[in-house]
């Protein structure tokens, strides 16, 4: 069965790793453009991942939240900024989509 409250969460997991991934540009939110987006992106995303939680439990809604914002994050910032993730980053990343496939497809919650 669909559950709306999974497109809040992928709503607000996008602009949780556009705001994060925007923050290295604002230079110390001296730059307005740059700073108006992470600002924006920050409304958005905790206005979806309240939304979100009226429809998912809590536990499961914040951990798909948390780990797929930092594996996204991650990989943002492989193409913005260049940075790669070593073989101890790649493993943890792994096990962090694990966690959450593995809560969301088996969780009674």
């Amino acid at each position: 069965m669909f559950n709306i409250g999974f497109l809040w969460l992928a709503l607000s997991i996008g602009s949780e790793i556009t705001g994060t991934s925007m923050i290295k540009k604002t230079n110390n939110f001296k730059k307005l453009g740059p700073s108006l987006l992470v600002i924006g992106a920050y409304c958005l995303c905790y206005f979806a991942l309240t939304r979100a939680m009226g429809y998912v439990p809590v536990g499961v809604a914040y951990s798909l939240w948390c780990g797929f914002g930092i594996v996204g994050v991650t990989f943002v910032s492989m193409l913005l900024y260049k940075q790669k993730p070593d073989l101890p980053a790649i493993f943890s990343m792994a096990l962090i989509i694990g966690g959450g496939v593995i809560m969301n497809t088996f969780s009674q919650m």
